[in-house]
């Protein structure tokens, strides 16, 4: 079903990068301003000077940041610091990490994915886009003729049967090993064995592919193909334009985490505390739960309080002070009533029980009004400090979607809610690029 395929990938040259940990960044989207600052003072040859360059108020179309970035991936070339890999090569991507006493490890593999529309089926997207993220990432494509970040996409191998060649590989010395600033061990192993590219390659012709990061890029990299071949109609179907980097993991993998993204409301939306409660009763049993503890043990207990290994839909409100509400959904049926088009897979996510009902219904805050009154964290601690300190009226607290929940909505057609999927660990920025047009 899916077609991949090895490339020759530009990396950072050790002779002239020493430390490749001081020249990674996070995915673009998890870059802050701030963030931004101080990875431009981490290091001259830090990924972030291309993948989000900084704007200025003198930007014109000949001169900006995405110009600008092209400008620094070809200097940075011939001065040597990028450099190609002499032969095409499947990359072997490993991320290791502790956090909370729990340890976590995550392999891939990095390729060329052949891009095809979504109606072929075979690579489908898990969450809906964002106009203006599209637009941003095709400045930054249409400019630079690169793939700066490989997007994520998930396979099932319920049959472990890559498993072998994995541990084989990774049994061996990596290519590139070092933490990155978030902590993260990488590691890189590169396959460039005819019989190893083979299999991998046949292996993927029957399976297929779930994006879980990256949507807006892959849509952005089906425009420019279209605008490249286009411009070449001698084109053979073979050229990289007609590929993107991706980052393939098996869904199955315990290394893998999806992690939950929590909702703060604005003052914008005027939330009265009382009335939301009540109306909140007609579909839900609601809980209030008081706790006398400093905030950490306080958010645990929220944690704690909504887990659930059972099918229904658990969500917590805070409004500040020493209490928070458990809210459990007992109306089921209202979730068909208001979504009939919708699978059930849909229907039943904690995320859509919380923009359709709760944000929707009980606060009115519409799909339009999202951007002005809706914030996204995935710290609830920040978030209930925010709150506390009267910032925001609230903070919504979920449980994450599960993984096999993610796949079912796509494999029923649809797309996850904006900023829903959050898989654990993410791939660093710097680790390959990818070279569309020579």
């Amino acid at each position: 079903m899916a077609e991949v395929r090895p490339f020759r990938g530009y990396r950072y040259n050790p002779d002239k990068v020493s430390d490749l940990a001081k020249v990674m960044a996070p995915p673009y989207y998890a870059i802050s301003d701030e963030g931004r600052e101080k990875l431009y003072e981490r290091d001259k040859y830090n990924a972030v000077r291309v993948v989000l360059g900084r704007r200025s108020s003198d930007d014109t179309p000949e001169n900006n940041c995405y110009t600008r970035a092209a400008q620094t991936f070809n200097n940075w070339i011939e001065q040597g610091v990028l450099k190609r890999d002499e032969k095409n090569t499947i990359y072997l991507y490993e991320q290791s990490v502790v956090r909370h006493e729990a340890s976590f490890s995550n392999k891939g593999f990095i390729v060329q994915l052949k891009l095809e529309d979504s109606s072929a089926g075979n690579v489908v997207p898990c969450e809906e886009t964002v106009p203006s993220y599209k637009k941003d990432r095709y400045g930054l494509l249409s400019e630079t003729h690169m793939n700066v970040s490989m997007i994520d996409c998930m396979y099932t191998d319920p049959d472990n049967e890559m498993l072998g060649l994995m541990t084989e590989i990774s049994d061996s010395q990596p290519d590139m090993e070092f933490e990155s600033m978030d902590g993260v061990t990488q590691r890189v192993w590169m396959i460039t064995g005819e019989e190893n590219i083979k299999f991998i390659i046949e292996y993927f012709k029957h399976k297929k592919l779930f994006i879980t990061e990256g949507q807006n890029r892959y849509e952005t990299a089906l425009h420019y193909r279209d605008e490249q071949r286009a411009a070449n109609p001698s084109g053979t179907d073979d050229e990289s334009y007609n590929y993107i980097m991706a980052l393939l993991t098996n869904a199955g993998n315990d290394g893998l985490v999806q992690m939950p993204v929590h909702r703060l409301v604005s003052k914008d939306a005027g939330v009265q505390e009382s009335r939301f409660i009540a109306l909140a009763q007609d579909h839900f049993r609601v809980e209030k739960i008081i706790v006398d503890a400093n905030l950490e043990e306080f958010v645990s207990t929220i944690q704690h309080q909504i887990a659930t290994p059972r099918k229904e839909n658990k969500i917590a409100v805070y409004f500040g002070g020493n209490y928070f509400y458990r809210l459990i959904l007992t109306d089921i049926e209202y979730m068909q009533e208001i979504l009939p088009d919708k699978s059930e897979a849909y229907r039943s996510l904690d995320v859509t029980v919380l923009n359709h009902v709760l944000l929707g219904d009980i606060l009115h805050i519409s799909p339009e009004d999202f951007q002005t009154c809706v914030t996204f964290t995935k710290h609830i601690l920040q978030g209930v400090k925010k709150v506390q300190e009267n910032e925001y009226d609230c903070i919504f607290i979920i449980n994450s979607a599960k993984i096999s929940q993610i796949m079912g909505v796509a494999e029923a057609g649809e797309k996850m809610p904006r900023r829903t999927v959050n898989i654990f660990p993410r791939p660093a920025t710097g680790i390959v690029f990818n070279k569309l047009v020579d």
